[in-house]
């Protein structure tokens, strides 16, 4: 965390991270629009090429080296192929078998089951609100997967999109402790361009299998949403939440993924689509639990835990 900052200086990063939450509650509009036209494997390839494409405009006169990329090649390897790629290719999937809304709100799971996995994974110690605060959320996912109707919970059935999502969800925490742990030593700006050429790669290289050869004459409404969700939703995005995060920390931004669910809720009204009841019950469970996960105890454990989030 950067000590000592102006109120303005925090304000501009608080700023940062309301776009940047707000734009991932928007990429999941984005996505089903691409997915009307294209496989999931082709969106994936679109997504990263506009926004490798961006990330080298960015930094072309500061591009990283050969070298810092083979001093970092495990941690690279690691978080490019499992956490960015694997990530996309399970949320893409699901979101063809469930609503944006529903993504959403799984994936604002993330911070509360990176706490979990940070407390095994580093031994690091979970206050009493934090568990609170994890109950309280997970409580708002199982009334958003029952329909508003708890009498449903024994025939439940998860539906195949919400089962990849939460894959995805599981994966993307996994991602948060990767890069905590692979990203020492290298810059932000350098990690997020490796990582995220490596999964461009991936898609290059796998979707022919997946896709046979075909003219790419789609709709200038596919084009739009590309571009929007590669330019901003990919590569401004993860720029301006990284900025935003090194001024305030990691554990005090990521309350800021609570607004995703709500900026994807926001959306689907706007676009006049059906926002039913249970999605905003269950996003004000996941909300107020979220909220009191980041609660501060009296007394703060040393090695506090990062829940710092990237879509």
């Amino acid at each position: 965390m950067n000590y000592g900052t102006t109120p303005l200086k925090k304000m501009k990063a608080k700023l940062h991270l309301i776009f940047s939450a707000f734009m991932w509650g928007l990429n999941f509009h984005l996505l089903k629009i691409m997915l009307t036209s294209v496989h999931f494997m082709e969106a994936g390839f679109w997504r990263y090429l506009f926004g490798v494409i961006a990330l080298t405009i960015y930094l072309k006169n500061s591009l990283p080296k050969w070298n810092t990329f083979k001093k970092h090649l495990k941690g690279i390897l690691i978080v490019g192929i499992l956490g960015l790629f694997c990530f996309n290719l399970l949320l893409f999937w699901g979101l063809l078998y469930t609503s944006s809304i529903n993504a959403s709100l799984i994936i604002s799971l993330n911070p509360i089951v990176t706490l979990f996995l940070a407390c095994y994974i580093f031994g690091t110690n979970i206050s009493y609100k934090q568990i609170i605060g994890a109950s309280i959320s997970l409580l708002g996912v199982v009334y958003l997967l029952c329909k508003g109707d708890f009498l449903n919970l024994n025939q439940l059935e998860l539906s195949k999109g919400d089962i990849l999502v939460l894959l995805a969800m599981i994966l993307s925490s996994f991602y948060h402790i990767w890069v905590k742990k692979y990203s020492i030593n290298i810059s932000n700006q350098h990690f997020t361009f490796f990582t995220n050429s490596i999964c461009l790669i991936l898609f290059a290289l796998i979707t022919p299998f997946f896709v046979e050869p075909h003219s790419i004459n789609y709709a200038p409404q596919f084009w739009i949403a590309s571009i929007l969700f590669g330019v901003f939703g990919t590569a401004i995005t993860y720029f301006l939440w990284n900025k935003g995060l090194s001024i305030i920390g990691a554990s005090k931004a990521g309350i800021f993924m609570n607004i995703v669910p709500l900026s994807t809720a926001i959306i689907t009204v706007l676009l006049g689509k059906e926002l039913t009841q249970f999605h905003i019950t269950s996003g004000v469970l996941i909300f107020i639990g979220l909220i009191v996960s980041q609660m501060k105890t009296k007394k703060t454990a040393p090695n506090r835990v990062d829940s710092s989030i990237h879509n």
